[in-house]
């Protein structure tokens, strides 16, 4: 039982040494496409950095967007507090009011499908 398992040994050890280039190569491919695969799919690779990139600019076009939106408030409420011509403007269009004396006028639109 011994020498069969010496015997058995002994050529796995030559297999080895005479496949050691082929057995070498695979490992290495499969190491690599390991490696490859963590690359392109796990948590942190290519197509989670694709997906997190155009979210990324998603959210910077909106905050763009929002901090334009926010100043122009800004502008609105200065002029608000501060200039009557704007007010009195606002509640012209807005309220449909008018100074003492004026009249105002207002047209109806005809309606387009008759």
């Amino acid at each position: 039982m011994i020498s069969h398992l010496i015997a058995l040994r002994g050529r796995v050890i030559t297999c080895i040494r005479e496949h050691k280039k082929m057995i070498s190569v695979i490992v290495t491919a499969l190491i690599s496409s390991y490696f490859l695969f963590s690359l392109v799919f796990s948590d942190l690779g290519l197509i989670k950095y694709v997906s997190m990139k155009r979210e990324y600019n998603r959210i910077r076009s909106d905050i763009s967007r929002l901090e334009k939106e926010n100043k122009g408030l800004k502008e609105e409420v200065k002029a608000l507090k501060t200039d009557p011509d704007y007010i009195e403007g606002l509640a012209r269009e807005k309220l449909g009011l008018a100074r003492e004396g004026e009249i105002i006028y207002k047209f109806m639109e005809k309606d387009k499908e008759k």
